[in-house]
């Protein structure tokens, strides 16, 4: 560790935070495990032990720790909003899974307070950090496949209600919702890879059993410009699916687990040009999750980054809320 290291507590010890943000901050080389907290005391006991950290026997004495930099939130994104704006009102900086929250006005109010307290506020869409990514990116931005006409992309997996663990999934007031949950991440690699286009809404569809359940599966049509249709779906209960299809002009573009995936998993990228002849490059495997806790605190120090990710922050929470309420909504 060094002067410039930052401390960690991370906020909600669930599957997800135990099996991949834990380990990514105990890896780095900027930031330390300072401690970790959750309203289940024995997980805190046992994860405290393993990692050598921290723990406080209540959020306001976590809050009024002076050592602590950075609040990485991972409980359900139903308590985002409350519990990520007193994060930031203890003046520490909030990471926060995805989505930031479940309301785009309650969203500008976190943005709104990081800014006023010159804080980072930074949101746990891991993907976009993979060389996968990077490497995708750098296709589209080329024109290696010519003018973009189509892109199809799906993410959805078998959760299911009956299960004896279902977490916070299909808990509506804990912020069940499988657009929010995996329909965000379709929706924000659109934005990610067209960063100054406009995109339209033009037919989303959403189901939802009755007015107490959480939404199970949708579909959205979107366009890019002028020129390129966008077809996202998402859902619970199918058979998994995470891919993206990209359909130009000159070439098109096919990859597998462009969102979720291991840590030794290397993604290939499926190419095929003008006459349909197929060639093949693999990508180097890496931890996605170290990678963003690296992105993140370089950002501390950047304005640039700070305001880069504070409006991708917006951009997705507003793309969410149309399409949740299925038309568009003004800033």
């Amino acid at each position: 560790m060094t002067n410039d290291t930052k401390r960690v507590a991370i906020w909600g010890l669930g599957n997800h935070a135990i099996n991949n943000i834990i380990p990514a901050i105990a890896n780095s080389t900027y930031l330390e495990l300072y401690g970790c907290h959750s309203r289940n005391q024995q997980i805190v006991k046992d994860s405290s032990i393993k990692w050598g950290c921290s723990s406080w026997d209540t959020t306001e004495d976590m809050l009024m720790d002076s050592n602590l930099d950075i609040v990485y939130l991972s409980t359900p994104p139903g308590l985002h909003y409350e519990q990520g704006m007193r994060v930031l009102q203890s003046d520490k900086h909030l990471w926060c899974e995805k989505p930031i929250t479940l309301d785009f006005e309650q969203t500008k109010e976190l943005v709104h307070c990081s800014e006023k307290r010159n804080l980072s506020l930074c949101e746990g869409l891991m993907y976009l950090y993979h060389p996968q990514f990077i490497r995708l990116k750098e296709y589209l931005d080329n024109k290696t496949l010519g003018k973009l006409k189509t892109i199809h992309c799906r993410f959805g997996a078998h959760w299911i209600l009956s299960s004896a663990t279902p977490g916070f999934r299909f808990n509506k007031k804990l912020g069940g919702s499988s657009l929010f949950d995996v329909g965000c991440y379709p929706l924000s690699i659109i934005l990610a890879l067209f960063p100054d286009e406009e995109i339209n809404i033009l037919d989303s569809e959403i189901t939802i059993t009755d007015s107490d359940s959480v939404d199970l599966d949708g579909s959205v049509n979107l366009k890019i410009g002028s020129q390129i249709n966008c077809f996202l779906e998402w859902a619970y209960n199918r058979a998994y699916r995470n891919d993206i299809d990209i359909w130009g002009e000159e070439g098109s573009l096919y990859a597998d687990n462009i969102f979720s995936k291991k840590t030794n998993y290397k993604p290939q990228f499926l190419l095929r040009d003008l006459y349909g002849n197929q060639t093949k490059e693999v990508i180097e495997s890496s931890n996605h999750f170290e990678k963003m806790l690296e992105h993140f605190f370089h950002s501390l120090n950047d304005k640039t980054k700070t305001d880069e990710e504070r409006k991708r922050v917006i951009n997705l929470s507003k793309l969410l809320e149309e399409i949740k309420f299925g038309r568009s909504k003004k800033q």
